[in-house]
């Protein structure tokens, strides 16, 4: 991931808006600020954390863009599990494991809220009867 052209591959990426219009790295910043962390949902769940948040960046692209009618996927659902933390001495955000158990990519924040809420449904199932190698 990071390599010799890494910045240089970052400065070529094309951003998004929350509406998927294409807009430059400096609004993207600004939007990322101002988009309290860009978090849609979150939810805890067991020891499984669900979180989707608008990236604003197509993850499914090459760096120089996609072609012709390509809707970019720029939210994310991302399930996580929590680390042990029998002392309760970590943080919450440090007692998460960023090893995902499950991730998925949307182009709206519509689809992104229906596949958050399918994701939660699909730890609730596994809180009953095991998750199932992915």
């Amino acid at each position: 991931m990071f390599g010799p052209d890494f910045f240089e591959r970052l400065s070529q990426r094309t951003y998004y808006d929350l509406d998927g219009n294409p807009i430059t790295q400096d609004q993207w910043s600004v939007l990322r600020l101002g988009a309290g962390g860009a978090h849609v949902a979150r939810d805890h769940i067991g020891f499984y954390h669900v979180s989707t948040v608008w990236t604003g960046v197509d993850s499914s692209a090459s760096p120089d863009g996609a072609g012709p009618g390509h809707e970019p996927l720029i939210y994310e659902t991302m399930v996580f599990v929590e680390r042990l933390d029998p002392d309760g001495v970590l943080s919450e955000d440090d007692r998460l494991d960023c090893t995902e158990q499950y991730a998925e990519l949307y182009a709206t924040r519509e689809a992104a809220l229906a596949g958050h809420h399918r994701a939660t449904a699909m730890v609730r199932d596994w809180m009953v009867n095991g998750r199932p190698e992915l």
